[in-house]
């Protein structure tokens, strides 16, 4: 609805933007801020970020698009994984390419219903939390390259501090090649500390004389 008002009514002093940027900046816009008291103790802050945003709904789920829950295990070590395909219409899945995908959250927040932001209130000990839905932000990945994507429930801190983070997605990686995915066919993406993590990943891999994936990209905001 929004997409379609800005269509017939762009905003002239931003003639640049497309209506659809424009549609998603006024939701992100709307979406409630939540004030969090710094000066309580790390897991009760950690609690209240993590409840804040569980239910992000910024960039619904697509009908058409499909999530499969599975456990993949290498050695003992088991992770939890979200297949996610959204093909375009009259168009088959390039199975020839699996983007792995890393979230954000400061190594502490986030998973596949959620994408976090925190922001911080000058003049005050307080930050701010907004939040966007993973499942859909990557459904719609997955339309836009054509590809399947694969989204890691990598543990988090403080819970589990690191390196736990990077020996979830060596795992999967590990598994991957294990089930005769090459190499050649796995990109992984990442936004935000997702792609600290994709690069200790990267570093990891090398460290231990793995084939590196095909590529990597990395988004920041």
């Amino acid at each position: 609805m929004l997409s379609l008002k800005y269509s017939f009514l762009p905003d002239q002093s931003r003639s640049t933007l497309s209506a659809a940027y424009q549609a998603f900046e006024e939701i992100m816009r709307k979406v409630p801020l939540a004030e969090l008291d710094l000066n309580a103790d790390i897991f009760t802050v950690i609690k209240d970020l993590r409840s804040v945003f569980t239910m992000g709904t910024t960039v619904p789920k697509p009908s058409q698009c499909q999530i499969k829950k599975e456990i993949f295990d290498h050695d003992g070590h088991s992770v939890e994984i979200y297949w996610i395909n959204y093909p375009r219409r009259k168009s088959q899945i390039n199975s020839d390419i699996l983007l792995l995908y890393f979230h954000g959250g400061g190594y502490m927040l986030g998973d596949i219903y959620s994408k976090s932001y925190l922001l911080y209130s000058q003049g005050s000990s307080s930050f701010f939390c907004i939040s966007i839905g993973y499942s859909g932000f990557e459904c719609h990945l997955s339309c836009l390259f054509n590809v399947t994507i694969l989204h890691l429930e990598y543990r988090l801190c403080p819970e589990h501090p690191l390196p736990a983070s990077v020996d979830d997605a060596v795992a999967l990686y590990r598994a991957l090649l294990r089930n005769n995915i090459s190499p050649s066919q796995i990109l992984i993406m990442r936004d935000l500390a997702g792609g600290g993590l994709s690069l200790l990943t990267i570093q990891t891999l090398i460290t231990r004389q793995l084939s590196a994936p095909r590529g990597v990209i990395v988004l920041s905001t």
